[in-house]
C-alpha cells in the first residue's frame, strides 16, 4: 500500500458535484504541494462528520456553529483519484491534532497512491465536522413515515402506504 502523507493540509473538506438525488460525494485535502480529490458515499461524509464530533466531545468541543461555506466548497479542478472504501479518523489530545486515513476500494496500479493519510487541527476538525453535516441535510427531503428521500413534489414510492397514493400524514 502506498501512502500520500499531508501533514499539514491548508483545505480540508467535503463536498459534491451535481444536483439533490444526483450528487457525488467527494472528500478533498490540499497542502503546498498536493490536492487530493477523493470520491465518497454519502454515508461515508455523514460518518466522518460524526466521528468528528465524538472526538471533539473528548477535547471539550463541538463542531462549529458559524462557518465559511464559501471556503469550505470543493476547489477546481475536481478529478477525484479514487473511491474511498476505508476510513479512520484518530485523535492525539496531546498535540490537539486529528487524524484522517482514507484508503481506496481497491488498490489500482496505475495510482501513485492508494491510501491518503492528513492530519488536522481542532478548528479544522471543528470546521470540517460541521460541513460534513450541513452538507448531508441538503439532499432531497425525506418522508416523516419511511424516511426514504422524496422527489420535489413529495412523491415517492412508500412502504408505509404500500406504495399506493399520495401521503396525508
Amino acid at each position: 500500500m502506498t501512502t500520500l502523507l499531508l501533514d499539514e493540509p491548508h483545505h480540508v473538506t467535503v463536498g459534491t458535484v451535481g444536483g439533490a438525488g444526483d450528487r457525488t460525494f467527494l472528500v478533498q485535502a490540499e497542502d503546498d504541494q498536493h490536492r487530493v480529490t477523493l470520491v465518497a458515499e454519502k454515508q461515508q461524509v455523514e460518518g466522518i462528520g460524526d466521528l468528528l464530533s465524538r472526538l471533539l466531545v473528548r477535547v471539550d468541543e463541538g463542531p462549529a456553529d458559524d462557518w465559511d461555506r464559501a471556503a469550505m466548497e470543493v476547489r477546481e479542478p475536481v478529478d477525484p483519484a479514487w473511491r474511498i472504501g476505508r476510513i479512520e479518523v484518530g485523535l492525539d489530545p496531546d498535540a490537539g491534532r486529528f487524524l484522517l486515513e482514507l484508503a481506496a476500494v481497491e488498490a489500482d496500479d496505475g495510482e501513485p497512491f492508494d491510501e491518503v493519510v492528513f492530519t488536522i487541527d481542532l478548528d479544522q476538525a471543528r470546521r470540517l465536522a460541521a460541513h460534513a453535516d450541513w452538507l448531508v441535510d441538503q439532499g432531497r427531503p425525506r418522508c416523516r413515515l419511511c424516511g426514504r428521500p422524496m422527489d420535489d413534489d413529495g412523491e415517492h414510492v412508500c412502504p408505509s402506504t404500500n406504495g399506493h397514493g399520495r401521503l396525508t400524514v
